[in-house]
């Protein structure tokens, strides 16, 4: 009769203390499901600006394209003027 005893008197002890740690237990891992979810939400806004500033700097470089594009251009334009002119000076000076 001893162990059944023992065991009569360590069960409800027993389950007594577990309640709570399983308590303290399941607020732990809540707490670390909520750290996740919030790690989460904040690599996604990281994202949402890497996005926003790839897309930014590309319309930048962008706009950098098309004004040396246009300054390039236009020094053609100036430059082709200027070639011919002193083409014509040389081909002058050969004569």
């Amino acid at each position: 009769m001893g162990i059944f005893e023992f065991l009569i008197a360590t069960v409800p002890v027993a389950l007594f203390f577990s309640v709570p740690l399983y308590a303290i237990k399941r607020r732990s891992d809540q707490k670390d499901d909520r750290l996740k979810i919030d790690h989460i939400r904040e690599q996604k806004e990281l994202e949402q600006v890497r996005q926003e500033n790839y897309l930014l700097e590309n319309k930048q470089m962008r706009l950098e394209l098309d004004k040396i594009k246009e300054e390039r251009a236009l020094k053609e334009r100036n430059g082709q003027k200027k070639d011919r002119w002193l083409i014509e000076e040389s081909k002058e000076r050969e004569l």
